[in-house]
């Protein structure tokens, strides 16, 4: 289990790590728990949670992204929280499926509060 920790550039290849941080950070065919970085590259690789303001992944899996911009290439990933995504990214939530459940509960709501008052009128 390799760790590091502090700024410049690094760059991995087989490795499982617990937690990086980074200025420039580039992955390959490793496994790694937390990332903190600039900017990444991340190439057949797993991520549990990783926060960057640019960066690329391709052919893996994240559990957790958040970022500035991101370019994505057969990924698969839990939940992705970017205002800009590009490429093949298939994921459980995205900040456009969060806004259209959180608008889609309070309608629902709405609704529901609208049918009460509805109810009460005519009962009343």
């Amino acid at each position: 289990m390799a760790s590091e920790n502090g700024t410049g550039t690094a760059g991995y290849t087989a490795e499982r790590l617990e937690a990086l941080a980074a200025n420039r950070l580039t992955l390959d065919k490793s496994a790694v728990r937390s990332i903190r970085a600039d900017e990444i590259e991340i190439t057949k690789s797993a991520v549990a949670f990783a926060r960057f303001d640019h960066g690329t992944i391709r052919q893996g899996s994240a559990g957790v992204v958040i970022g500035r911009s991101v370019a994505m290439d057969e990924v698969r990933t839990g939940i992705l929280i970017s205002p800009v995504v590009r490429g093949d990214v298939h994921t459980w939530l995205d900040m456009r499926s969060a806004v259209a459940i959180g608008f889609g509960m309070v309608m629902g709501k709405a609704l529901l509060a609208a049918g009460r008052a509805l109810v009460r009128r005519v009962r009343g």
